[in-house]
């Protein structure tokens, strides 16, 4: 079996606020596991939330970690256009750190654009990272399930977060 090369990252837009430091620390250290394992690449679909987080985590790890790489997938080129400003600048600064931006849609929005960039982020990695916490018809349950259906392994960090805070 050859080693992981790219990992992509899935999970909800709204974190719970009580466990944000863990998320973050938790994510840090699953992300250098995979360096570790061989990631050299991750994936990030540029939402806010978790997926931001997870490129932040990239960005900064990468000053240890030189050769690794953000890649942003896109799914259209205003995908942010509905945002606050506060969350518009913080994805700004993500996009200005990414060695690599790819739009899956070149257009405006369209409906189903954003599960094509789901679809893309999974078709194109190896491994996953995600944030399922509402196993509902959400994006990122549904990429999760396309994750299952591809056989990509994923670690889920909501099962580690709530396996500290039900220690609590």
């Amino acid at each position: 079996m050859t080693k992981p090369s790219t990992c992509f990252f899935s999970g909800h837009r709204i974190l719970e606020k009580k466990e944000s430091q863990l998320t973050k620390s938790l994510l840090r250290e699953e992300i250098l596991n995979k360096i570790n394992d061989g990631v050299t690449r991750f994936i990030a679909g540029g939402a806010i939330g978790f997926d931001s987080l997870a490129a932040e985590q990239v960005i900064d790890i990468k000053e240890e970690y030189p050769d690794i790489k953000l890649v942003l997938y896109l799914p259209c080129k205003n995908h942010f256009a509905k945002w606050i400003q506060k969350d518009i600048e913080r994805f700004e600064k993500i996009m200005q750190n990414a060695d690599e931006i790819k739009y899956i849609y070149e257009g405006k929005y369209i409906p189903g654009c954003m599960q094509m960039r789901n679809n893309a982020m999974v078709k194109d990695a190896d491994c996953g990272i995600v944030y399922l916490a509402k196993r509902i018809n959400s994006g990122s349950a549904q990429t999760v399930a396309y994750a299952k259906e591809k056989g990509i392994p994923f670690v889920n960090i909501v099962d580690e977060v709530k396996n500290y805070v039900d220690c609590e």
